[in-house]
């Protein structure tokens, strides 16, 4: 089992807020993350057991640094039980040292150990044995190489297994492109939770969470003034403690999936405690009054290159700046409308977050100021938005989809909503998402007008790009029969992933769509982004309503010179056309068109590509 090592610096000593050191404190080990306490210490050996961690007695008034150690986790929490009861914590990674590569090592220097004797040896001889004193001295001289190419060995085989171990997440360990998970990457976990943030973890390499105060001072997690958007509780924040915070259960299964169990809701030391070091973090202070309890607590686990402060006041950020923090600015696009990009860099802050509604020459008169890193965008749901940041210069995308904006997540071939939670990249058109139901289907209402705000559209990211060639099907089912009772199913076929309002008269992008209506008529429409037309190809109907609670396939067929439509549940029901215009890969959507007259749900149940 590897070991690791720690301690044995100066920096490893309990230091208080205000920078001041602790002369004498008891100390406890625990594990990062779980917060395990740790009894297996171990000297630099790494087989004594301890007996003391600090490196000066508990009565000396020298700082304690705490002496070299080791054990068997590679990344580990001081704790510390500071005044009042109040626990203080810090991290340190260690340095990789393997088992066999220390028996390696230490072979190696026995046996340097003994080739020094060996040559003591030769040298004696050669002085007592004048006679054979040139043999003796070569041989001397043999066993003084072999001996230093012993200690070589036992340097190089030391060297092998240090400093193998990844340092903490920090600023300066981001790349070229950053993606930053938006509320946790709220679009695909229930915002600013824990699992929402440990969730987006493999995605994203920033966690950005929101937080406002409580009525004692506490920092918590929470976008809202208020506790009644997003839990079983109702009221400001404010009005709440950190004892009854920890009662209050964040609620998603009104606003996210019904399925979705209560979670609990946290505070922004139990988050840093947890994940600090692990991730970049940039935690918004919704209240300038959370600013300097923010800075304390990072500045206390020493995550100042970690995390970041995060406001949309530009006047806050030198109060930021001055406890020692990295600041995080974001802008609207209203405030962007009248922001002066100089003035604004003046503020002070490391990192510029700019809306993406803002327009082209806003965003790149801001990243021609030169932020320490850089200007990310806000909040992004697509990949074309994506494109269209990165390609004006920004650093960041920060999403509420993390998964499905940075591409990291593998494509599957059919849905998995099906299970009660949605999947990546579930995105909706307009402003709001449907929540999905307890039975793992999405509940489609009909439009109330032909408006974008109105349409019920979600690109199923997911499945998507899709192969330009294949089987597409969607299943569904409708809880009322009869010609009154729901109308316009849609599959389109997007060749990029821009937020669409299936209407005839407002085209998105090119690519095709597909329908079926509660009359069994099937329709094919091609939609040319450039013309904004959208050209009917085929239209077919077998004129008798579909069963209520009776699962139906709307299945696509295209080949290289042919699209075919079909319901199989439905005997002959098929309609097939000849059109090769567009071949690529497909973003996939489901959705309704406006009817005057539909009223009802459709129930998506699944989704599949080739």
């Amino acid at each position: 089992m590897p070991l690791y090592t720690f301690g044995g610096n100066p920096s490893a000593v309990l230091t208080t807020a205000t920078g001041d050191i602790v002369p004498d404190y008891p100390v406890q080990v625990r594990v990062a993350g779980s917060g395990a306490l740790i009894t297996e210490l171990y000297e630099a050996d790494g087989e004594t057991p301890i007996g003391e961690l600090r490196s000066n007695s508990a009565s000396s008034e020298a700082p304690g640094a705490i002496r070299t150690f080791m054990c068997a986790w590679p990344q580990i929490r001081y704790e510390y039980l500071a005044s009042g009861g109040r626990t203080v914590s810090w991290y340190e990674s260690g340095r990789e040292v393997a088992t066999e590569a220390l028996q390696t090592a230490g072979s190696a220097a026995s046996t340097a150990d003994a080739a020094a004797e060996q040559a003591g040896d030769a040298l004696t001889a050669a002085t007592n044995a004048q006679a054979s004193a040139a043999s003796a001295t070569a041989a001397a001289s043999g066993a003084l190489e072999a001996a230093e190419q012993a200690q070589l060995d036992a340097s190089d085989a030391m060297s092998a297994v240090a400093s193998r171990l990844p340092t903490a997440a920090t600023v300066d360990t981001l790349p070229a492109t950053v993606y930053d998970a938006h509320r946790g990457g709220a679009g695909e976990a229930p915002e600013n939770t824990m699992a929402a943030l440990r969730g987006a973890m493999p995605w994203a390499d920033v966690l950005d969470i929101d937080s406002q105060v409580l009525g004692d001072g506490t920092p918590v997690l929470m976008h809202d003034a208020t506790v009644d958007r997003t839990t079983r509780a109702s009221g400001n924040v404010s009005l709440f403690n950190a004892a009854q915070w920890g009662l209050i259960r964040s609620d998603p299964s009104a606003w996210f999936a019904a399925s979705a169990p209560d979670l609990a809701l946290h505070t922004v030391e139990q988050v840093l405690d947890d994940l600090g070091g692990r991730r970049v973090m940039t935690v918004e202070a919704k209240n300038a009054a959370g600013v300097t309890p923010l800075a304390n607590m990072i500045k206390a686990r020493r995550l100042e290159r970690s995390v970041l402060i995060n406001t949309n006041d530009a006047s806050v950020v030198p109060t930021i700046k001055a406890t020692g923090c990295l600041a995080h600015l974001w802008r609207s696009a209203s405030q962007m409308a009248t922001d002066n990009a100089a003035t604004i860099k003046a503020s002070g802050a490391d990192l510029l977050d700019l809306d993406i509604a803002g327009t082209d020459a806003q965003i790149t008169a801001a990243v021609a100021q030169g932020y320490p890193l850089g200007v990310w965008a806000h909040t992004l749901v697509r990949r074309i938005e994506r494109d269209r940041a990165l390609m004006l210069g920004c650093r960041g995308i920060i999403t509420d989809y993390p998964g499905y904006v940075s591409g990291r997540v593998a494509r599957r071939t059919s849905s998995s909503f099906s299970s009660g939670q949605w999947g990546y990249g579930y995105v909706p058109s307009a402003a709001a998402r449907p929540v999905l139901d307890s039975s793992g289907r999405i509940p489609l209402p009909p439009p109330a007008s032909n408006a974008a705000a109105d349409s019920v559209v979600l690109l199923a990211g997911e499945v998507s790009p899709a192969p330009s060639t294949g089987t597409y099907d969607v299943k569904f089912s409708v809880p009322v029969a009869g010609s009154t009772g729901w109308s316009l199913l849609s599959l389109h076929l997007g060749a990029d992933d821009a937020a669409t309002v299936l209407s005839s008269t407002d085209i998105k992008h090119n690519g095709y769509t597909v329908q079926v209506s509660n009359d069994r008529s099937l329709r094919i429409y091609r939609d040319d982004k450039a013309a904004n037309t959208s050209t009917q190809l085929a239209s077919t109907a077998a004129g008798t309503a579909l069963s209520a609670n009776t699962t139906y396939t709307l299945r696509c067929v295209i080949t290289a010179t042919q699209i075919t439509v079909s319901i199989p549940e439905v005997s002959g029901l098929t309609t097939t056309v000849t059109d090769s215009t567009y071949r690529v890969p497909w973003y996939v959507f489901v959705g309704r068109n406006y009817a005057s007259t539909a009223t009802g749900l459709i129930y998506v149940q699944s989704i599949s590509t080739p």
